[in-house]
């Protein structure tokens, strides 16, 4: 049976018109990151009570800002460290081989499509990313200086790289309020605390980014300029779970708006159901779905040439 989805799956991949790669968390798994609510969940092990939900807050930031820059350290000393698993590698050589126009639509905030190479215009983070910072206050207050606001979200890069030290990793806090008066923790603009430019699961203050911005818009208006002409889509999603289903919906809709040929390849080794008509569920998790689906690719090309 899984033979057979990854044979339909490969050829709806060779005759497509686009492709869109989609992702969700359990697409970093296989690169050793955490999936936040399963078995390998960030706060798995830890002395914290609390949900992922009920952490992923900004009122941490002012109610106890050594707790919610804790968690978020942890995640982004994570995301710096890892290392792509090969099942990216196998999406960009699509990319780059197939010679078929792509877009990445992804809900995780990891950068590891950026990573491993893709062209940033061309992934749109529909939750920002934690590489990004912003300040904590009201966007309404602490209004960027350039015209455009494109000033008013900046690079996690100014935080540096050996502060594991300073956080209590059971507690997942920063244990020194001196910690976080370091200047790459603050606005600059206006001194305050800053935070991730992520939305988190409860967030009054999230700034969508003017590149943020810009980037979804033009993969709306891409897609919808398929769906005009009623092209041929395939997505493959990665890892998309069933708790926050934004990667799953993108793809269905992105397939039934389509046109004949377009398919939705789901890639999940436990939620891999689909809409029958134009859906294949491929019970695998993504790195070996992927290296399996790229052997079937790579054999109907191979075919093709020596016809």
């Amino acid at each position: 049976e899984v033979e057979s989805a990854l044979k339909r799956a490969a050829e709806a991949i060779s005759k497509c018109d686009a492709l869109i790669f989609t992702a969700g968390a359990g697409m970093g798994v296989d690169s050793g990151l955490p999936d936040f609510r399963g078995s390998t969940g960030l706060f798995k092990d830890r002395s914290v009570a609390m949900s992922y939900e009920e952490m992923s807050d900004d009122k941490w930031f002012s109610e106890d800002p050594l707790f919610a820059w804790g968690i978020n350290y942890t995640q982004l000393s994570m995301y710096r460290s890892c290392v792509p698993h090969s099942g990216y590698d196998v999406l960009l050589k699509w990319a780059r081989n197939l010679g078929k126009p792509y877009h990445v639509w992804t809900s995780n905030i990891d950068g590891m499509f950026e990573k491993v190479g893709f062209p940033p215009e061309l992934i749109y983070a529909c939750h920002g990313d934690l590489h990004h910072l912003q300040c904590t206050k009201d966007r309404r207050t602490c209004k960027g200086l350039e015209p455009d606001g494109s000033d008013e979200v900046w690079s996690a890069d100014v935080i540096p790289k050996d502060l594991d030290e300073e956080v209590d990793e059971g507690a997942l806090r920063f244990r020194s309020a001196e910690s976080l008066e370091r200047s790459c923790f603050l606005c600059s603009r206006c001194g305050r605390l800053a935070r991730p430019n992520v939305w988190f699961c409860h967030d009054k203050n999230y700034n969508v980014s003017r590149a943020s911005i810009e980037r979804g818009n033009g993969f709306n208006k891409w897609l919808a300029e398929l769906q005009d002409r009623q092209a041929a889509v395939v997505v493959i999603e990665c890892g998309g779970g069933l708790a926050i289903p934004s990667v799953r919906v993108q793809g269905e809709d992105a397939v039934e708006g389509s046109g004949k040929g377009s398919l939705l390849v789901r890639l999940n080794p436990v939620h891999c159901k689909v809409p029958a008509e134009r859906g294949v569920g491929i019970p695998l998790g993504s790195m070996e779905g992927l290296l399996r689906l790229d052997a079937e690719v790579e054999r109907l090309r191979g075919r093709k040439e020596k016809v």
